[in-house]
């Protein structure tokens, strides 16, 4: 039998299965897109083999429209105070919270643990969003009087658009290790997850823009292996 739906939450999630199948675009802008390929790779539940969705499989060119998003979004997301980004990040963390349930859910699906495992998937990643909405507090710089004339600032400035590259086997815990933290200090973030398991980051992504995520600061490209290499070679990226 599919997994039944989740209906705890005020939208009524439905969990994709067999009848239900979800499309995982690249989400570019703030807005979900397909790949400029228009090929797709089946999305396979590992515990029944059944086919739950599908994601697409991009190209370099779509790589470089994600980028180019993530460049043009820097220089506003970064004039924000830290605690104004911190702030938006602190909205994300409650979302996670409040519909943690159907994000393990859509790991069980994709990824093949048990809801005790996808749940303390979900939980664990949680503690780096709310990691990184301390940094206000953590990550301030400070001026060091070294002599009786001299004096040493050290400060943490942005450095524009990075990457983050994730596997398989945390489909939302690795991912908050990277992109929580590099959004509130100050950067733009393209993120390609693993195409075994992009449902789980397609609902993130949904829950970031909730959450007041501008366009453009986190953006998403699926695809497989030139993906990868075209995100490592970018010379925009950081």
């Amino acid at each position: 039998m599919p997994p039944a739906a989740i209906t705890d939450t005020e939208d009524h999630y439905v969990l994709p299965n067999e009848e239900n199948q979800i499309q995982v675009d690249n989400f570019i802008g703030g807005k979900f897109a397909a790949p400029s390929t228009g090929n797709y790779l089946s999305v396979l539940s590992p515990s029944t083999s059944a086919k739950v969705g599908s994601v697409g499989v991009s190209a370099s060119s779509d790589v470089d429209t994600a980028v180019k998003s993530a460049k043009n979004a820097f220089a506003s997301w970064s004039s924000l105070t830290m605690k104004s980004r911190a702030a938006i990040m602190l909205k994300f963390h409650a979302l996670v919270r409040e519909h943690a349930r159907e994000i393990a859910e859509l790991i069980v699906l994709e990824n093949g643990k048990n809801i005790t495992e996808a749940l303390a998937d979900v939980a664990k990643g949680n503690e780096t969003v709310e990691y990184a909405c301390s940094l206000p507090q953590l990550a301030q710089g400070r001026i060091l009087r070294v002599s009786s004339e001299v004096s040493c600032q050290d400060r943490r400035d942005p450095l524009g658009v990075v990457a983050s590259i994730v596997p398989f086997n945390f489909p939302f815990m690795v991912p908050q290790w990277t992109v929580p933290i590099a959004l509130v200090m100050g950067n733009t973030v393209v993120l390609k997850p693993s195409e075994k398991v992009p449902l789980t980051m397609r609902r993130t992504a949904e829950l970031m823009k909730e959450a007041g995520i501008p366009d453009g600061v986190f953006n998403m490209v699926q695809g497989t292996k030139e993906v990868v290499e075209a995100l490592i070679d970018h010379e925009d990226i950081r």
